[in-house]
Formats: C-alpha cells, structure tokens, sequence
C-alpha cells in the first residue's frame, strides 16, 4: 500500500461531457414549446432550459410538470440531470469531480 504525502500535487479530473442527450431532450422540448404559448428553450454552452414564465400559469405549470416526466423517462439512462425551477425544467450533465493525485 503507498501513503501520499500531505504536499503532493493533486488535480480536478472532471469527465469528457458527452452531449448527446441534446439530441433525445430538445425535440421533447420543441414539442412542448410548440403546444405551450409563451414558452422558449434555452440552448446553453452545457444545458437545456425551457422556460415557461410568459405562458399562462396554469397552463405552464401543467405543461411543466408534464415535460419533466416526459424528459425523466427518454433521458433515463442518459448521465444527466432533469430539474424543475421557477417557470423552468432544466436538462444538464451530471458532473461529478474528484482529485487525483498527480
């Protein structure tokens, strides 16, 4: 067994972010964004948000949950995370870091 010493030099290894969940999510959110007036997407550098704060309450809300349910079910076995916010549902990497020693 080898012992690091406290003054080794350690590094962030964050895993290569693959982004072809994009492809499974953003079709389902155009068909949401279609269907809901007021809604847009999104498109960030390492997310997918589509927002629901122009549509009617109710509606956007209704809609929302809907999304969330649909994402969670296509991007099941897709590492990312699917979460709702005010007037959003949010689909992005999940990352996990970790040091490792150098």
């Amino acid at each position: 067994m080898s012992t690091l010493s406290h003054d080794a030099e350690w590094e962030t290894c964050l895993p290569v972010t693959d982004f072809d969940w994009k492809q499974i999510a953003e079709p389902v959110m155009k068909l949401y964004t279609e269907t809901t007036d007021g809604s847009t997407i999104e498109t960030k550098e390492s997310a997918l948000v589509w927002n629901y704060q122009y549509a009617d309450p109710d509606f956007g809300s209704c809609q929302a949950k809907e999304l969330l349910d649909h994402l969670e079910s296509v991007l099941a076995n897709e590492p990312v995370s699917v979460k709702s916010g005010q007037h959003i549902v949010e689909v992005k990497p999940q990352v996990s870091s970790f040091l490792l020693p150098v």
